[in-house]
Formats: C-alpha cells, structure tokens, sequence
C-alpha cells in the first residue's frame, strides 16, 4: 500500500512538472559555432517552439571539443526541460570512439526527443583532378600514390572520418588536410591546396554550378536533381555511415515534458513553410518517436564505433 502512494504521488508530481512546463525561457544549445545547419535549424525551432509552448526559446551556440562541451553542459542540467540539446549525429555515434574519455555518457545521459531530419554530402574535386566518377577517381589515386590531398572540416570530423573510409574500401591513400570548419576547407579545395573533400551539398551546390568544384558522387541520396548524371556513391548509405540532427533533454527528464517537445518540434517541422526552407538547404525531415530514436542512436553508436575501429582515426 505504501509503494502505490509513492507511486500515485510521483506521478502527480510528473503531471503537475507537465502543467507547468515551461515556467520559464527555454534554452535550445547548438554545441557548434553559428552559420551551419544546426543554426538553420536552432532559429526555424525557436520561434516555432517559443510560440507553442508559450515561453521563449532562444538558441545558444556552446561549440568546442567537437561538440562535446555543449552536450556536456546539456547533459548535467537539471532534466526539467528548460534546457535541450540540439545535436548532431556525431556527438552520439562517432565521439565515443575517436576520444579515451567523454564528460557524459552518449547513451545514458540524454532523454531523446526527436531525429529533427537528415541530410547527404557530395564527393567534390578540383577542376584539375582528371576524374568524372569515383571510380575513375579511386583509378587515379592508385597509379598516382601520394598525389591526391583531402580537406575536412577538422580532425576526426564527418568529412575526415567519410573520406578515411572512402579510401579505406576503395585500396586507396590520400592525404588528410583538416582545417578549422567546413567554409576553410571548400577554399582549401578551390585553391587548389587539396585536390577533394565530401561536403554538404547545399553549400557546394553553387561552386558546381559555377564549374569552380566537379561534383563526381552524391553520399546519403540516391540522387540530386540540381546534380543530373552524379551517381550515389556505391556501397555507402545511410546504413553504413549514418547522418542526422537530433533533439535531447538531460536523462529524467519527465515523459509528459519529452512527450509536448516532441509533438511540439514534430509539428513544427512538419509545417509547409519549415519543411521548405530545410529541403532547400538538402535538409530532409524525419520527426521519429522518442524511442524510434532511442533505437536509431543506439544502432548508429555501433556502426559508427565500426567504421572507426576500420579506419583508426582518433579524435584530439
């Protein structure tokens, strides 16, 4: 009789903590710098977010360590709801592989809310590099050892980890340049300093155009319809290296407050005028339930600990 009290009075508390939700300024924490997708999205959410739940919702850009001090801070708030993780894949999957020591645990530490959306990257090089295609690409990278560098947007970065693995299954070495963001690596390969480099496609997409990059292969889409004629590349999917955003709250975060995000952010994304904008910049919404995406991190956390394990990348 005594255990069915505490528990009826427990779940009155969790009910009236719902109610009362949010009681204050909700803070959404984008652990990287401002200007990429997850600020596209952090701004999109916050307004949409802000006027359904009533309070603010305002965006704090926390980066550094690859992203692992803004989820740190995340992780060790009070699971009250004011406080949520705007995320990408790698925190979750590929981070605790490449470092000896996280202060969180990936798995255990967040309460998932949403996988926001997912995205794909194309295979670019430098007019000078003779290849149309990766597999005349990985051709030339194998009668010329040595020759071909790579950019990335840092070390152990999504671009250094996909090109690492890239060459892995293709039998071919290549040079990593990593530098510091996305926007320095693309001058490194318009300048010519690296001759490749996988990037997101909506950035690249004018620099194609403009015939300053060839695009030579598309990651994560089977096609693009700004690219005609760039084929997938073969063998990678969304199974074999995993890419998306995603939404958490600090692990005992109550159910009723994960369940109103949820909804909240799935309608939200799922409006007309958000879906839009995403899909312009190759955003693609997903919206899955809590424990779709509970799943979807655990499976992504081995695939990518997989891959890392194969290619020997180690984060700094």
């Amino acid at each position: 009789m005594k255990r069915c009290v505490v528990l009826g009075l427990a779940l009155v508390a969790l009910q009236a903590a719902a109610q009362d939700y949010p009681s204050k300024t909700v803070r959404l924490v984008n652990p990287f710098p401002a200007g990429g997708p997850l600020d596209v999205m952090g701004r999109l959410l916050s307004e949409r977010l802000g006027s359904a739940l009533g309070k603010p919702v305002i965006v704090e850009n926390k980066p550094g360590a690859a992203g692992n001090i803004g989820a740190a801070e995340v992780a060790k708030a009070p699971p009250d709801g004011h406080t949520v993780l705007l995320t990408l894949f790698s925190i979750i999957t590929s981070n605790p592989h490449l470092y000896d020591r996280l202060p969180f645990d990936p798995l255990k530490d967040f309460a998932p809310i949403t996988a926001i959306a997912t995205s794909d990257s194309v295979l670019v090089v430098h007019p000078s590099v003779p290849a149309a295609s990766a597999a005349e690409l990985v051709a030339y990278a194998k009668a010329n050892p040595g020759k071909l560098n790579y950019s990335s947007a840092g070390k152990a970065s999504p671009g250094h980890l996909t090109a690492e693995y890239f060459g892995l299954r293709n039998g071919v070495t290549m040079t990593h340049v990593p530098y510091k963001g996305n926007a320095e690596a693309i001058r490194g390969v318009l300048s010519g300093e690296t001759q490749l480099m996988f990037t997101p496609t909506t950035g690249a997409l004018p620099l194609i155009k403009s015939g300053k990059l060839r695009a030579i292969a598309i990651y994560l889409a089977e096609r693009v319809d700004e690219l005609p004629g760039v084929p997938p590349i073969a063998g990678f999917d969304a199974k074999t290296l995993p890419f998306w955003y995603g939404l958490l709250a600090p692990a005992g975060t109550p159910r009723p407050i994960i369940a109103r995000l949820h909804a909240e952010t799935v309608k939200a994304i799922q409006d007309p005028q958000v879906e839009q904008k995403l899909r312009a910049g190759r955003i693609f919404v997903i919206g899955n339930t809590p424990e779709e995406f509970a799943a979807m991190m655990r499976a992504d956390n081995a695939a990518w600990g997989r891959v890392i394990r194969e290619t020997g990348v180690k984060g700094e």
